[in-house]
């Protein structure tokens, strides 16, 4: 059963910066696009866009409620970022927090681009053994 909803919040907070200069205030002040999907016992949170501090307080809302819901495995979907900046990408690593606790935990889909590039940039301060340096 494939069953789907939209989150999205109003700008609550300035950024307080961007990422390799990319133009967070201005991205900032976008309605995010996150959308939820449910496929059996996984749920896939899609953000499309600018991920970035609105964005991901959303997706970050999204995975906490889709935890409580009984998934065992969460997917969040970059395939169609278009940019992003630190506040957004850091949101991705709050998710993995989420994710420790399903039983098939977290997994990220990405292409090539941007959604590639956050996720990338969101480990970057990480070690391998999840700590942030």
């Amino acid at each position: 059963m494939l069953s789907q909803m939209t989150a999205a919040a109003s700008p609550s907070r300035t950024p307080s910066g961007g990422h390799d200069g990319r133009n967070s205030s201005r991205d900032d002040q976008d309605a995010p696009n996150v959308t939820v999907a449910t496929e059996g016992t996984t749920v896939v949170i899609a953000v499309e866009g600018n991920l970035n501090l609105t964005t991901g307080e959303a997706l970050l809302s999204a995975a906490s409620a889709a935890v409580g819901t009984g998934t065992t495995r969460l997917d969040i979907d970059l395939r169609a970022l278009d940019d992003f900046n630190d506040e957004g990408a850091s949101a991705l690593v709050s998710c993995r927090e989420l994710g420790a606790h399903l039983a098939e935990g977290l997994h990220y889909r990405t292409g090539r681009g941007p959604g590639r590039e956050a996720l990338l940039a969101a480990y970057t301060d990480i070690d391998p053994d999840g700590d942030l340096d």
